[in-house]
């Protein structure tokens, strides 16, 4: 049985396989009439996927509201994101495996640059393969860093789309079918870029507020209630791209769960996990404008057919403080599954104690893993087929979604546990610490 996720990986990446057929068509049909032969065309064809590929990879990182809701939700439009960057620079070395200039014609109008175009080529192939690699290890990144690195890609894309305009066996500008899907994608590609470097945080973060309470929930999480000019409409357990004006805080954009709101105010918990989230902790002055973004997310409780299971892990208990906050009743049989470190971690337990009184198709329970141990699937009511939502960090989903598949593979599970700085470099470590603890023999 296809699960809901596998769908939308599939569905998406036939979209994104549906534009490379597209392009890698136009180009065949292209020089078949110009009579080029076989190495023209595969080095052609390989140098424009890298093109259209990288206006995807930008595109992509817009998070363009009709995009989300066509990949199904923004954790697919970060994956293809940097799948597709990573993919793009091994095609790089397989189109200069093939690149050669024989039969080239260079016309005039790109005889302004005073280096060769091939050293233009190699420029952005060295950039874009820097940064990329960079990005692949962001888990060790400040955030603010791993943005930094993506503001930069657009210059090696520059190069590499002037070289491939230059270099090119048939004239781009010359208004066929297509020259007219070369210039709009490379002007989607461009402008995508440029969108985020100087507009994004004034048209995306349109909703306007101002912090007018900073509660300490513990030493880590702070509760920050926050005032909106306009009605803020979000689903219970989403999360949204936030910028604070503060004097002393760095004005940055940074994503985080909507833990509740009650009409005319909106609610953000938030722990120090770095730099930026102990600057809020420590230094934020209230009041402080902020500004805010639509609200993203697919972990909504939508499902009214199955009784649900709720596992959070630490501060991912915000998208179901929200859901409690919200004005909505709990309808379906519901048990709340909360694990932390240790008890004086927990937060909000007299909001869960209260809502529990209150609500009789609402449980919870308290997992303190130094009592407790680690929450595990065998824990869960399984038994009932329940719909599972998880937010946490990413070790704990992984591992929980691995077990309850071995116990029921139709479990219906929805999850948010992605990274917006990637976690490849981490994921390939994982598997390296598991092959060595499968295949070597145990210490005695």
């Amino acid at each position: 049985m296809m699960t809901r996720k596998t769908f939308t990986y599939i569905y998406s990446g036939s979209i994104i396989l549906s534009i490379f057929i597209l392009n890698t068509l136009l180009w065949y049909f292209r020089l078949s009439q110009s009579f080029l032969n076989n190495n023209a065309l595969i080095t052609s064809i390989f140098g424009s996927t890298i093109l259209i590929g990288f206006v995807m990879v930008f595109f992509l990182s817009t998070r363009n509201p009709i995009l989300v809701k066509l990949f199904g939700g923004l954790e697919t439009v970060y994956f293809w994101h940097r799948f597709l960057a990573m993919s793009l620079i091994g095609m790089i070395f397989i189109h200069q495996t093939w690149a050669n200039a024989q039969g080239l014609i260079v016309l005039p109008r790109y005889l302004i640059f005073p280096i060769s175009f091939s050293e233009l080529g190699e420029l952005a192939r060295n950039g874009l393969i820097l940064l990329v690699t960079l990005a692949l290890f962001a888990k060790w990144m400040k955030y603010e860093h791993f943005k930094y690195i993506h503001r930069f890609m657009i210059v090696p894309y520059l190069f590499g789309l002037y070289h491939g305009f230059a270099y090119s066996w048939v004239d781009l500008f010359s208004l066929d079918y297509l020259s007219i899907w070369m210039i709009a994608t490379s002007l989607v590609g461009i402008g995508s870029s440029l969108y985020m470097l100087l507009f994004y945080k004034h048209v995306a973060l349109s909703n306007l507020g101002v912090i007018t309470e900073k509660n300490y929930l513990n030493g880590q999480i702070i509760d920050l209630k926050v005032e909106v000019m306009k009605v803020y409409r979000f689903k219970p357990g989403q999360f949204a791209f936030i910028r604070i004006q503060g004097r002393k805080i760095k004005k940055q954009i940074h994503p985080f769960s909507i833990s509740g709101s009650d009409g005319t105010h909106v609610y953000f918990t938030i722990k120090t996990l770095g730099d930026y989230t102990k600057q809020l902790y420590d230094l934020l002055d209230v009041p402080s404008v902020i500004t805010i973004s639509r609200p993203f997310g697919h972990m909504t409780f939508s499902d009214q057919k199955h009784p649900q299971v709720w596992i959070a892990g630490g501060v991912g208990i915000t998208p179901f403080i929200g859901k409690i906050r919200s004005l909505e009743p709990i309808e379906t049989p519901t048990h709340l599954f909360y694990s932390v470190r240790n008890q004086n971690e927990a937060v909000h337990m007299d909001l869960f104690e209260a809502y529990q009184a209150t609500h009789k198709e609402f449980t919870f329970t308290l997992v303190d893993q130094q009592k407790d141990g680690y929450l595990r699937a065998t824990h869960l009511p399984l038994e009932q087929n329940p719909h599972i939502y998880m937010c946490g960090p990413k070790r704990m989903v992984d591992d929980l979604q691995k077990q309850i598949s071995i116990i029921n593979k139709d479990t219906l599970i929805t999850y948010e546990a992605f990274s917006f700085t990637g976690t490849l470099v981490d994921t390939i470590l994982q598997k390296i610490r598991t092959l060595f603890k499968k295949y070597l023999p145990a210490k005695k």
